[in-house]
């Protein structure tokens, strides 16, 4: 599936996602699954996240094993070929645009073909085209390929591509 996460800035969106994903501590409450109180840092092997201060790296760490062609077609789809080469296990450059920069990190995460993709105002950056690109066809086929996708956005004219949209107020999840 694919959760929508909204709510206005300074919600809550980007901790929630942290705490989600076990890289900060539940302050209060408890996170269950399947009714088994959790913690969530035991499962962060689970998700691959592009937040909001993402830091990139030159190198796919963390990948045994990379598949040279596959890295070339998505540098291709994500309009990136002409400006980055992968070669050596290195990309060329990350002297690139914000929006580039998180269309890398996109490819590093589809590398890395986790089952949950968490996305944090990824298409902030991106152009208009490269918007309705993520939103209309790139979440459909994460979705076709069973992965589930937790993107916190602000583009409610992309509401519909989530089959569930969670609405934050102050820190809490209203709707």
């Amino acid at each position: 599936p694919v959760v929508a996460l909204v709510g206005y800035t300074s919600a809550g969106k980007s901790t929630l996602l942290k705490v989600l994903t076990g890289l900060y501590p539940v302050q209060a409450g408890r996170i269950s699954l399947d009714g088994q109180e959790s913690a969530m840092f035991q499962h962060r092997p689970l998700f691959s996240c592009i937040f909001a201060d993402f830091h990139l790296f030159d190198r796919l760490y963390g990948l045994a094993e990379i598949d040279e062609a596959r890295v070339q077609d998505l540098l291709q789809r994500l309009h990136l070929a002409e400006k980055v080469q992968f070669a050596a296990k290195a990309f060329s450059t990350l002297e690139l645009s914000t929006g580039q920069q998180k269309r890398l990190a996109l490819a590093a995460t589809i590398l890395e073909n986790k089952p949950i993709y968490v996305f944090d105002e990824w298409a902030a950056e991106q152009d208009p085209q490269f918007r309705r690109y993520f939103y209309e066809e790139l979440l459909p086929e994460f979705k076709a390929q069973g992965k589930t996708v937790i993107a916190a956005t602000h583009d409610d004219a992309y509401f519909h591509a989530a089959d569930r949209i969670l609405t934050m107020e102050y820190g809490q999840i209203i709707t």
